[in-house]
């Protein structure tokens, strides 16, 4: 007779996907908006000559949708990506990998119902010593069903491997005790072998096994069991493994970690961080108008080379529910490990090179790389001009241009004209490219002054003698905003857009009344710099800091939801991956229209 534990095991195994042989050397990415081969590289800690050499072409351009293979790095005893089949479940990947439902929703807290499907690359983490099935159930607790907890224990059972033991009566024979077990000779000396050539005397303990009949039960039963537990939708392994998180209706504790560098007040880092501290602060008298209550602490992270670690080893930090800050790279990757350990959202509203938001999920990216806000400016675009003739005025020295470049493939896609002449480009060449009953648009290829310089003349002269049914713009860069307080008058007449994801503009409702408040409030006016770092830290404060209060740790399941009327920024956050952070993908169009005046665009409103 076949011993009962491997018949068992070879039943478990026989149903569950074979583990692949050896290490994949590579797994396929598919793009999607926004995404480059710098924060792809980022994010699967691989370098782009490496990704590029897998695919020939993609230094190139890739599009969203495209599928990239990558080469799979991590593949490792920490962990390994993997791309979602055709057919696998979330139960699957649990027990294939031996590991809990809940340590792969874990290792990826982007990953739902929603996103749960064929083509999606999630992180797996290394398998752990405890039975997969075994793990999930306890983790789920009170969240798993009767009949759920029951199929897992009738899969996992130990079962022994003999159903008994039996002591030998005085003249007792095999025949005997088979016929009382309702075993076969057979089966009873496979499991006693050492009768089969002695006797049996009395007081001997003998091994009683399970029959062939109750194997095949056993089996069958474990089958059954499986199969149930293989039908059971991912949407339920999800909500068995979701934490119901209540917000706390007490104080918040927040930390503010800057170079406010207070030995030099006289440097403009200083005075931008300090500007920033001050908006929070008058967030946080919002806040308090609308009871609810903030304790803020305010730590200087000094200079670049400043460890933070004896700031998170000494206890400061153990209370707070978040932290903003702090602005050099090196303390950021510091503090975001920190978070990590603690759970605690990290929100960086300076640099936009950290790649810490690639792989922590607790970190709020807000100034965010270029490559991710391109995607929204192209259907922004789309939907503002949606019968655009687009004229790019190309300067030599400019033709680099990550954005033109995107724009150039979105215009062809969607079936845009786009006519390509250089910025010296004579004024009757220039006219003649306009077209009647269309939106045409002029773009610098450059978001320098000079070539802006040499191009408003020429369009002001277009401007004034075009005929009165042909309509014109010019469309540019977040820059545009600082030259706008040199060219205000050619800016209106020329009809100027421009994209970015700060503005503030003392023509503007909301602009001039934060100006009122942030001067009465410290008797001064705001320094000028872009962003104006005053109203950046008072929409940040606000927005994180009331999402707090309103949602609790379920914050992240309702960034979206929260409608705050930000002075200078706004917030869109969007995951950048299912093991990853948050990046804020909010631009605006800004329109200096030739009616005279000023429209701050939101398309998501």
């Amino acid at each position: 007779m076949r011993n009962l534990k491997t018949i068992i095991a070879t039943v478990l195994f026989s149903v569950l996907f074979s583990i692949q042989a050896g290490a994949q050397e590579y797994f396929m990415h598919t793009v999607t908006q926004g995404q480059g081969l710098y924060s792809i590289s980022r994010m699967y800690g691989v370098t782009e000559d490496e990704i590029i050499r897998l695919n020939p072409g993609s230094e190139k351009v890739i599009r969203t949708g495209e599928q990239l293979r990558i080469p799979n790095k991590k593949q490792t005893a920490s962990g390994k990506f993997h791309t979602i089949q055709k057919g696998e479940t979330l139960f699957r990947l649990s027990v294939q990998n031996r590991i809990s439902v809940k340590e792969l929703c874990d290792a990826n807290p982007g990953l739902s119902v929603d996103n749960f499907k064929v083509g999606q690359v999630i992180t797996i983490p290394a398998p752990s010593d405890k039975d997969p099935l075994a793990s999930t159930i306890e983790n789920a607790g009170e969240n798993a069903p009767q009949e759920i907890q029951t199929d897992a224990q009738t899969i996992k059972s130990d079962t022994a491997v003999y159903k008994t033991t039996h002591v030998v009566k005085k003249r007792e024979t095999i025949f005997r005790i088979c016929r009382n077990y309702d075993i076969t000779q057979e089966e009873f000396l496979e499991a006693n072998p050492e009768y089969k050539y002695t006797k049996l005397k009395q007081g001997a303990v003998v091994k009683i096994p399970f029959s062939s009949r109750e194997i095949a039960q056993r089996k069958q039963r474990i089958l059954e069991a499986r199969n149930r537990m293989e039908s059971i939708p991912d949407s339920m392994l999800f909500s068995m493994n979701e934490l119901q998180e209540e917000k706390s209706d007490g104080t918040l504790t927040a930390a503010l970690i800057l170079p406010f560098s207070l030995e030099d007040s006289t440097t403009t880092l200083q005075k931008q961080m300090v500007e920033f501290y001050q908006g929070i602060l008058l967030a946080l008298d919002r806040l308090k108008e609308e009871n609810i209550s903030v304790n803020l602490k305010v730590f200087d992270s000094q200079g670049e080379g400043n460890s933070l670690e004896p700031l998170l080893e000494s206890g400061k930090l153990d209370d707070v529910n978040i932290i903003f800050g702090p602005r050099w790279t090196n303390q950021i990757t510091e503090v975001a490990r920190w978070s990590t350990v603690h759970q605690v959202p990290l929100v960086l509203p300076m640099n936009a090179g950290a790649d810490d938001v690639f792989n922590n999920p607790y970190v709020y990216q807000l100034n965010t790389p270029q490559s991710y806000f391109n995607q929204e400016i192209y259907n922004h675009f789309l939907e503002q001009f949606d019968n655009a003739n687009v004229i790019l005025l190309d300067a030599d020295e400019y033709r680099r241009n990550e954005f033109i470049d995107g724009l150039k493939h979105t215009l062809s896609d969607h079936g845009i004209p786009l006519t390509t002449l250089m910025v010296d480009t004579t004024y009757q060449i220039l006219m003649d490219t306009l077209v009647p009953g269309k939106q045409n648009i002029f773009i610098i290829n450059s978001d320098e002054s000079g070539p802006l310089n040499t191009m408003l003349p020429v369009l002001q002269i277009i401007n004034r003698t075009k005929a009165p049914e042909i309509e014109t713009h010019l469309f540019g860069y977040p820059k545009y905003q600082i030259y706008a307080a040199d060219h205000l008058e050619e800016f209106y007449e020329v009809d100027t857009w421009f994209y970015t994801w700060f503005y503030t503009n003392n023509m503007l409702k909301e602009s001039v009344e934060f100006n009122t408040l942030f001067r009465r409030s410290f008797s001064r006016q705001m320094m000028i710099s872009y962003p104006s770092f005053a109203p950046y830290g008072y929409d940040t404060g606000y927005f994180f800091l009331k999402g707090l209060a309103t949602y609790g740790k379920d914050f992240e399941n309702h960034l979206n939801d929260l409608e705050t009327d930000p002075v200078h920024v706004g917030f869109k956050f969007e995951r950048v991956n299912n093991w990853g952070g948050f990046i804020n993908r909010k631009v605006f169009f800004i329109h200096f229209s030739n009616d005279y005046k000023v429209e701050k665009k939101d398309f998501d409103r």
